[in-house]
């Protein structure tokens, strides 16, 4: 074989690796065919939502106070997870329209993965919610309503089928000098707390357990850290009553800093005396677990 041809060979080889390492690259963009998918999920679960509040606008004599309160948060909550959807959907067509550019391709695909990542955060968040309220009119009788509930938390899992939602975040960036003192914690936790977990800390009934004076926040500090890091799963005593349910991650969706500053303001509301957390805390408990995954079990938090 002559130098030019095994030059020829070498370079197709190259090339070959080359386009398939982008490919690679590339499937954690959704093709055109995905996106029409997740409009498609999208539009039938926006519809199912619709009929459900219809739903519960017509019988809320049938509806406890105690679930009747939380309605209004769902609809608040379907809200932000739409807007994160509609970013999403609007990243992954400009990281198409943008295939190839290079360095301006690479950053579109960092800041795309981010926030695929919060809206995969979103969907487990309606999941769990949608799935709690289905068990609680089921125990009420309202089978009805359980069903409708039962379908939006169907259309959302087949949501995150569809969506490469990558598992680990490494290339979002950390502030090192991140000071959590500088921002307000208790604004931080009506933002991404308050709708489950009620505007003062206390929870909603048996359907939603309190964080104030809750082992979970003022026990040891990566036990809190870890459970908004990973999300929790399993059955967890409060106060003497037990919940069920699972609690997704919100690793995405907040700052370290900003973590840090929504557990000071619980341990803060708790009573006792209860050190902050800083976010050279924070950041170390998350480099203890950068292989995890998967939600925490409670007694793999308290070592039990």
């Amino acid at each position: 074989m002559k130098l030019s041809e095994i030059y020829l060979s070498f370079t197709i080889v190259i090339l070959l690796a080359f386009l398939t390492g982008c490919q690679i690259g590339d499937s954690s963009h959704m093709s055109a065919s995905q996106q029409q998918q997740m409009a498609t999920e999208f539009d039938e679960m926006h519809q199912s939502f619709e009929t459900l509040m219809k739903t519960y606008q017509h019988d809320t004599t049938q509806i406890p106070q105690e679930l009747r309160t939380l309605y209004p948060r769902i609809q608040a909550m379907h809200q932000k997870m739409s807007e994160n959807h509609n970013h999403t959907m609007t990243n992954h067509r400009q990281t198409m329209d943008h295939d190839g550019e290079g360095q301006q391709m690479t950053r579109q695909s960092m800041h795309s993965r981010i926030q695929d990542r919060m809206t995969g955060e979103w969907y487990s968040q309606m999941i769990s919610m949608h799935q709690q309220m289905e068990y609680e009119h089921q125990q009420r009788g309202n089978k009805e309503i359980a069903q409708q509930h039962r379908q939006q938390s169907k259309h959302l899992k087949q949501l995150l089928e569809i969506m490469p939602v990558p598992k680990q975040l490494e290339e979002k960036p950390v502030n090192q000098q991140g000071n959590p003192n500088m921002l307000n914690g208790a604004n931080l936790y009506a933002q991404h707390c308050a709708s489950c977990h009620g505007s003062n800390g206390q929870g909603f009934g048996n359907t939603f357990p309190p964080l104030v004076n809750s082992k979970w926040i003022t026990g040891d500090k990566s036990i809190p850290v870890r459970i908004v890091r990973d999300g929790l799963t399993g059955d967890i005593e409060v106060n003497g009553t037990t919940y069920r349910g699972t609690m997704p991650a919100f690793k995405a969706r907040l700052s370290l800093a900003e973590i840090a500053a929504t557990i000071n303001y619980l341990r803060e509301q708790s009573t006792g005396d209860y050190l902050d957390i800083t976010q050279e805390e924070i950041i170390q408990i998350f480099n203890s677990y950068n292989d995890r995954t998967d939600p925490w079990q409670p007694e793999e938090l308290l070592g039990e």
